[in-house]
């Protein structure tokens, strides 16, 4: 399967830690970039072609609105993780699987072909916490509230592409930070850095390159950064499919003691 030609792209989740890059590295590659959240995000793309929508995934309406028009999908929308969130199954999945449900039949309906899913390393912790090397036969075994749910959207993916034929890219990073600062979406600092770090301008890398892979039917993919990644996770796939490779290794900084 040939990838169609990627000019436009809808982001959810366009305002958060990670949706900021993803908008960010889609625009400057020149696709024409349609951000949708639940809050007006900063402007960190002035001069490119990026549009705001807020709105809300769970909403039905919401959401065919919001894909109008473009040729693929990027889903990196997520519940927040604050205190309580997850306690309750009422708004991790009406965010996270109800409204990766409406997307992908909106993609459906209005004819958009390819759709790259912004999953977790979370679907497979049950593996990680066992230190089992994370290969893509494994099946997933989530062990928190959160990695249900990014196993919930996992399976939406995988059914539209065996029913619909829909191409399908479902990334799985781990611990999303970035290289610079040592930071993640919640403001928080580490000192030291481990295998399970990734810059989040090299998840909006991967994501661009699973747009533009030209075979590209379906295929889960890790992305990582450490170096020491490759010895924890099943990495040749995303580097010889999506033709993809990390830019920020974190070599510079120190690594965690061994447990």
């Amino acid at each position: 399967m040939n990838s169609p030609s990627i000019t436009s792209v809808l982001v959810t989740g366009s305002a958060g830690f990670l949706g900021q890059a993803l908008v960010a590295t889609l625009a400057e590659a020149g696709i024409k970039v349609r951000g949708l959240d639940v809050v007006q995000g900063p402007n960190l793309t002035s001069g490119l072609p990026v549009e705001s929508m807020v709105g809300d995934v769970s909403d039905a309406d919401v959401v065919a609105r919001a894909c109008e028009g473009v040729d693929a999908l990027v889903i990196a929308h997520m519940a927040p993780n604050r205190p309580g969130v997850y306690a309750s199954a009422t708004l991790p999945f009406d965010i996270n699987v109800k409204g990766a449900a409406l997307l992908f039949e909106q993609a459906v309906r209005q004819g958009i072909r390819r759709v790259v899913l912004i999953s977790s390393i979370a679907v497979v912790d049950g593996y990680r916490s066992e230190n089992i090397r994370l290969t893509l036969a494994l099946p997933a075994r989530p062990i928190s509230p959160y990695g249900l749910t990014k196993a919930c959207q996992e399976e939406i993916a995988n059914y539209h592409h065996r029913v619909a034929g829909l191409s399908v890219a479902i990334l799985r990073p781990a611990y999303v930070t970035d290289a610079d600062t040592l930071t993640d979406k919640y403001g928080r600092h580490r000192p030291t850095v481990n295998w399970q770090c990734v810059d989040r301008r090299d998840v909006a890398g991967a994501t661009l390159a699973a747009l533009r892979a030209p075979e590209l039917k379906s295929g889960c993919y890790y992305i990582h950064g450490h170096p020491d990644a490759v010895n924890k996770l099943e990495t040749g796939p995303t580097v010889e499919e999506l033709g993809w490779a990390p830019k920020y290794d974190f070599s510079e900084y120190t690594t965690d003691a061994p447990a």
